[in-house]
């Protein structure tokens, strides 16, 4: 019994066990309202924060360029005061060619132009005397050489012209000497020297007569050096006369020579003209003749097997007949064209003559021209003389008051002295000089040539080669919103994947206006200097990265979703440290890559690793601290392609 109470005991126990447990579970599965609401309520938001850091910020204008050899440089020929006529040209350099220094670039006229490196093209002729930036640039170019041009100072010397002298011997060619025109200048500025020299000795002798008087002898001799004056005078009259006959009878030799140049002797032109048409009447005879033998031919060719013998006989007599004419007509059109080859070459040699008395007119006349100008400048000179001589005796016979004649001593001894300054001038450019023709200085050797548009013969006129330099340039065009950033002197980066190149550069050219140079009329144009780049990279296409803006050091920074406007329009940026936040008021600077330049208001309120906030986010747990989460640089917005403003790589981003 007692066991039996036992078993219900242990099974009324194990009941009331299952009834709570079930109880307990329904009570687990029953929730109220406010249960349900909290439990389906979003957790409590965190922050998401991120470091200050200190770095350098450059924002960039991203495009692309082709790259080629230096700007190309028309080349035209200065204008030379020194030469006269017309300037040919002679040997051009060939497309492809590099000019080196000191190397013929080609010539004119015979006359070499010599390749220097200046910045600063030949504006003017160079001689002794001659001062200035352009005579610095020469005696450069020469000391460069080795060619001693003594001090490099801008002053044309004799130093200088002796390495000028040097330079042109080097290169295989004689220096440019004293032109015709300058000898005559100097000899009519001697003549001047010479007449003034007389009218103060004059001046003088009239000043002595009008204070002291004249002796008996002397007024003679006033009269008889007047009377020689004037035969001199007669004489030069003549010499002037026959010297204009020269100069006359040389012209109209040589208009007869060019003319019998390019028309040719009357009776040879007839001659070979008569001769054309005897070959041409002897060509028809002979073309008959043929004709004639080939119809005796086809007749005997013709004749029927049964023929008599006496038909064949005098067919085959007829063939003989023609074929005897057919020979005759040929000699007679060889002796015709003989004639004509002899007649033809009787008009050459008239013409030759003709050349070679044109030539010789052409010196007879240059002679009589000399001849009249000395003999013009010997009259005027004379003229001024007798003047004299008859003044003198007019003195020596009245001598008066001497208030005249000192001041006309005055006056004659200034004439004299200007007289003989320009003749020290002009003896001071008397010397080895430099035609401004001669020299093409370039702002770099050695230059390629990049074309020829002058032809070998013809006038040196316009452009006649353009040449570029060894060093590479790109081409590039930005938007005109872009290229308002873009200064010259910034800085660039130039990058080829393809051929693994990271190079440097810098801005040259930017374009005031659109559309120049070959670019499209929305764009301007920009060019790129880069530094030593290879010359694999001519006629490739370069990515390029102009930095535009810089905070110009280590600065510190924050993405730009960091900062925030306050109610009273200050920036701020809010710090978390420790769980707690605080306000900073920050001057906002330059915006690139994603992040502002800030600076604090209150020094020492913020420093490089502070935490920032940036943002909320619900995914962390309720009760935990704020999450340092790193936020990457908000990308750069791309714009139209070959004009993308960017931010440049930062260092030390966070």
């Amino acid at each position: 019994m007692k066991s039996r109470k036992n078993v219900r005991l242990v099974t009324a126990l194990i009941g009331v066990i299952v009834l709570a447990c079930g109880g307990w579970a329904a009570a687990r599965q029953i929730k109220s309202p406010a249960q349900v609401a909290a439990d389906t309520a979003p957790p409590r938001p965190s922050q998401i924060t991120a470091r200050v850091t200190t770095q350098t910020l450059s924002a960039e204008v991203i495009t692309r360029g082709t790259v080629r050899y230096g700007l190309p440089t028309p080349i035209s020929l200065p204008t030379s005061n020194l030469k006269t006529g017309t300037a040919i040209v002679g040997r051009l350099p060939k497309p492809g060619a590099k000019l080196r220094e000191r190397s013929v670039a080609m010539t004119i006229s015979g006359r070499p132009m010599i390749v220097l490196q200046g910045d600063s093209p030949m504006h003017r002729d160079l001689a002794p005397g001659t001062e200035g930036e352009d005579v610095r640039q020469l005696e450069r170019a020469l000391a460069r050489a080795g060619l001693s041009p003594g001090a490099v100072d801008g002053r044309y010397d004799a130093a200088t012209a002796g390495a000028v002298a040097a330079l042109y011997r080097r290169v295989g060619s004689s220096p440019f000497g004293v032109t015709d025109t300058q000898f005559d200048k100097f000899n009519t500025a001697a003549s001047n020297v010479s007449a003034a020299t007389d009218k103060t000795l004059q001046a003088r002798l009239a000043l002595r007569v009008a204070t002291r008087g004249a002796t008996p002898a002397e007024i003679n001799q006033a009269r008889l050096d007047a009377a020689a004056i004037d035969e001199a005078i007669e004489i030069t009259r003549t010499a002037i006369g026959t010297a204009r006959g020269k100069v006359a009878d040389a012209r109209d030799l040589q208009a007869i020579a060019r003319r019998a140049e390019g028309e040719g002797d009357p009776a040879a032109r007839r001659d070979v003209a008569t001769a054309g048409v005897d070959v041409t009447t002897k060509q028809n005879a002979l073309n008959d003749a043929i004709q004639a033998q080939n119809e005796a031919q086809h007749a005997l060719d013709g004749l029927p097997p049964d023929a008599l013998p006496s038909e064949v006989e005098a067919a085959r007599a007829a063939v003989r007949t023609a074929t005897g004419k057919v020979l005759g007509a040929r000699a007679d059109v060889a002796a015709a064209e003989a004639a004509y080859g002899a007649a033809a070459n009787v008009l050459r040699a008239s013409t030759a003559k003709a050349r070679d008395d044109g030539r010789k007119a052409a010196r007879d006349l240059a002679v009589g021209q000399s001849d009249l100008r000395e003999a013009q400048r010997t009259l005027s000179t004379q003229v001024h003389k007798r003047a004299l001589a008859r003044a003198r005796v007019r003195i020596l016979h009245a001598p008066g008051p001497s208030g005249i004649e000192r001041r006309t001593v005055a006056a004659a001894l200034a004439e004299e002295r200007r007289t003989r300054r320009e003749l020290a001038r002009l003896a001071l450019g008397m010397g080895v000089q430099v035609p401004a023709d001669e020299i093409l200085f370039v702002p770099s050797t050695p230059a390629n040539v990049d074309s020829v548009t002058a032809k070998r013969g013809t006038p040196a006129t316009g452009d006649l080669i353009t040449v570029t330099n060894t060093r590479l340039a790109i081409d590039s065009a930005l938007s005109v919103e872009d290229a308002k950033l873009v200064k010259v002197g910034q800085k660039v980066k130039i990058s080829e994947p393809d051929l693994h190149l990271n190079l440097t550069g810098t801005v040259r050219q930017v374009a005031k206006q659109s559309g120049t140079n070959g670019v499209d009329p929305g764009k301007r144009y920009v060019e790129i200097q880069p530094n030593q780049a290879p010359s694999t990279l001519v006629n490739t296409s370069v990515a390029l990265k102009i930095a535009v803006k810089s905070s110009k050091g280590q600065v510190l920074t924050v993405p730009t979703n960091a900062v925030s406007t306050a109610a009273d329009g200050d920036q701020r940026v809010e710090v978390s440290s420790g769980g707690r936040q605080r306000f900073v008021t920050v001057d906002v600077g330059l915006q690139a890559q994603g992040f502002y330049e800030i600076s604090p208001r209150t020094a020492g309120a913020l420093k490089d690793g502070d935490e920032v906030v940036i943002g909320a986010s619900g995914a962390s747990t309720a009760g935990k601290g704020p999450s340092n989460v790193p936020v990457p640089p908000t990308p750069a917005t791309a714009t139209t392609p070959g004009t993308t403003t960017s931010g440049a790589g930062a260092p030390n981003g966070p």
